[in-house]
């Protein structure tokens, strides 16, 4: 056999299905086309921050911001921090949370800041520390603040409590009106617009004082409207006293004038002052009750009737004692006592809140009289039920106390114990409403133990309350509400025992006949299947038969 060439020996074998290698071309046309991705995708993500868009699916409408709250927020010069805190699992963190961003995405002058108070207790506490959040625990270990939200510009906050976000307008159908967008904007715009309604203490005359805090003292009434965004000030008896820890306070400035249990008579240019501050505008809360005087013989003339005059009321010279026995105080001899709420926009919560055990408290209180010749009517507020009696020779009893009776000189139940009046508007004034004014015969009702002790809290929301109709403002009309939308459902007693039967006994009974009738139609087609059959093996049986007889 020959040898191989050397020629072909050197050569290289061939490679079958080897891909040919990729070119310079190729390799730079997959770079530029990875680049030009990249691009695309920056420009993209550009395009998308400059023009957010968000699209609100819910039926209700309720992320999608009106056009008062858009031009509020595209006007905003200044920064606004919005403080939530609300725990995951609240029913309301999740609507806070869309709502905000619809905010957010309107202005980057808005920040928020979520703040869950179950997982993240140290970033709360801050919070809470900064302004003055209380907070407390539920019985399944829930952290709850007085103040879910918190907006804020600098060091100047607007507290929202829950109450702001939300209103209940069918207890029994559980139904709720979100007023979420409502309560934000109007924070922001009260921020930024520089209003907050001063609530101004009158001083000088022995009442109780904002700077005393505990049981007896007004400071946590005075926290209590900080907290609800009222500027609180002392007004002092002599308006050109110095005082550097009280400057002096023009009454024009006030929004509110509260006069909280004096126990000195007042000077008559102070209750002039008063009445001229009401007479042009103004109103007043006035929490006042007999005092006794230095011998302990007789009470205290303050020098209140002309200013009581203006609300069409005077207060008696007697001291209540309630001899119902469901209203009043299992200790003392009646003093102490629950009085009967009439309705008026400032008892409406409270009246339906009775059920539930909350009630207003009151002890050593007078009665109130309405004038004959009153210019408006006072309505009732707070009364004594048929079985209560005003002492009038009080202090005769005091030397020897004993279960008190009536005497025919007493004044008779039910008496008056609290009126709201508003009076017409001034000439030329355009606020929504006249002069306002709430009277209370006791002032326990300012104490601080009614925002301290539970059982007292009944008292302390109608102080609020009261406070609240004589500040009213205008509300935010520009700012349509969201349609009320069904929360829950309200299951009475006979319905869970429905419900128990069509569970328990109906539904599993239909299904138990329902499979009967399947099994039992399911044998009867079964049993005709067989009987067929066995009539075609018969059939089929006997032709073969005379079949074979035939061959045969």
């Amino acid at each position: 056999m020959a040898a191989p060439s050397p020629r072909l020996k050197d050569r290289d074998p061939p490679r079958a299905n080897v891909p040919a290698g990729t070119s310079t071309a190729t390799k730079i046309s997959s770079l530029v086309g990875i680049v030009a991705a990249m691009v695309l995708a920056v420009l993209a993500n550009v395009l998308v921050a400059r023009h957010y868009k968000r699209w609100d699916w819910t039926s209700a409408g309720l992320y999608t911001l009106s056009e008062p709250t858009k031009q509020t927020l595209r006007s905003l010069e200044q920064p606004i921090e919005v403080y939530v805190l609300l725990a995951n699992s609240d029913p309301l963190a999740i609507s806070v949370r869309q709502l905000l961003e619809a905010y957010r995405a309107e202005s980057p002058r808005i920040t928020v800041k979520l703040t869950d108070p179950d997982r993240n207790p140290a970033e709360f506490l801050a919070v809470q520390q900064r302004f003055g959040v209380v907070a407390g625990k539920t019985d399944d270990g829930r952290i709850v603040t007085d103040a879910p939200i918190i907006v804020a510009r600098g060091d100047q906050p607007h507290f929202l409590s829950s109450r702001d976000l939300v209103e209940v307008e069918d207890e029994d159908d559980i139904r709720t009106r979100p007023k979420l967008e409502q309560a934000l904007t109007g924070a922001i715009r009260t921020l930024t617009g520089g209003e907050r309604p001063r609530a101004c203490f009158s001083a000088g005359h022995g009442e109780r004082s904002i700077d005393v805090g505990g049981s007896a003292g007004a400071a946590p009434l005075r926290e209590r409207l900080a907290k609800n965004n009222y500027e609180v000030v002392e007004v002092s008896s002599d308006p050109g006293e110095e005082d550097h820890d009280h400057p002096p306070v023009d009454l024009k400035t006030c929004r509110v004038l509260i006069i909280a249990g004096p126990t000195q008579p007042l000077p008559p240019e102070d209750v002039a002052r008063y009445r001229a501050y009401i007479e042009q505008g103004g109103s007043a809360f006035i929490a006042v009750g007999q005092e006794p005087n230095a011998t302990d013989e007789d009470f205290v003339d303050l020098k209140l009737g002309d200013l009581l005059s203006l609300a069409g009321l005077r207060l008696n010279r007697d001291y209540i004692f309630e001899r119902d026995t469901r209203r009043r105080s299992s200790q003392g001899f009646g003093e102490t006592f629950m009085p009967v709420l009439r309705p008026h926009a400032i008892t409406g919560g409270l009246i339906q809140a009775e059920e539930s055990g909350l009630a207003v408290v009151m002890t050593m209180a007078s009665s109130l009289e309405v004038l004959s010749n009153a210019s408006a009517a006072p309505a009732p507020l707070l009364m004594t039920s048929d079985q209560a009696f005003g002492m009038r020779d009080f202090f005769t009893w005091a030397k020897a106390p004993s279960p008190p009776a009536p005497t025919d000189t007493d004044n008779k139940g039910p008496l008056l114990l609290a009126a709201a009046t508003e009076l017409p508007k001034p000439a030329g004034s355009s606020a929504p409403n006249g002069p306002r004014l709430v009277v209370v015969g006791s002032a326990g009702v300012i104490v601080g133990a009614n925002w301290s002790i539970d059982e007292l809290r009944g008292t302390a929301i109608f102080v609020e309350s009261a406070i609240t109709w004589l500040t009213a403002r205008p509300a935010m009309l520009d700012i349509p509400q969201k349609p009320s939308v069904m929360t829950g459902l309200r299951v009475s007693e006979e319905s869970v025992a429905e419900i128990f039967r069509y569970v328990v006994v109906y539904m599993p009974l239909a299904a138990l006949l329902l499979g009967t009738a399947v099994y039992l139609r399911r044998r009867g087609t079964e049993r005709r299947v067989e009987t067929n059959t066995k009539e075609k093996k018969t059939n089929t049986n006997d032709g073969r038969g005379d079949h074979n007889k035939g061959e045969e």
